[in-house]
């Protein structure tokens, strides 16, 4: 009933809300919605200094392909292919030095 008469295109975005609450997410390696849940994970493990938030480590996992199962434990600076996972400098001291520009 909470959803009845939303647009169905909406979805996939709706899906990836509810995923990125979870307290623990299992995505795919080259899935943009995996990407996207765990970059809104970030944001809030970092908005509310939840346990990893420091060194941009989540609770996320991707179940294929096998070697690639705890990315998402280690930090991992951008480097090139940049597209099939998301990186703690998204989220990562993103509102550091906001203060500052308020003051001036």
């Amino acid at each position: 009933d909470h959803i009845k008469g939303i647009n169905t295109n909406f979805y996939g975005m709706l899906d990836q809300l509810i995923a990125s609450k979870g307290r623990v997410f299992f995505g795919t390696w080259w899935s943009t919605l995996s990407g996207y849940v765990n970059r809104m994970r970030g944001y809030y493990i970092a908005k509310h200094k939840l346990e990893g938030y420091e060194d941009g480590t989540m609770e996320s996992y991707y179940f294929y392909p096998d070697e690639r199962l705890n990315q998402m434990k280690k930090y991992m600076p951008v480097k090139k292919p940049i597209y099939m996972r998301e990186f703690p400098t998204s989220w990562r001291d993103l509102d550091k030095g906001i203060e500052e520009i308020h003051q001036s």
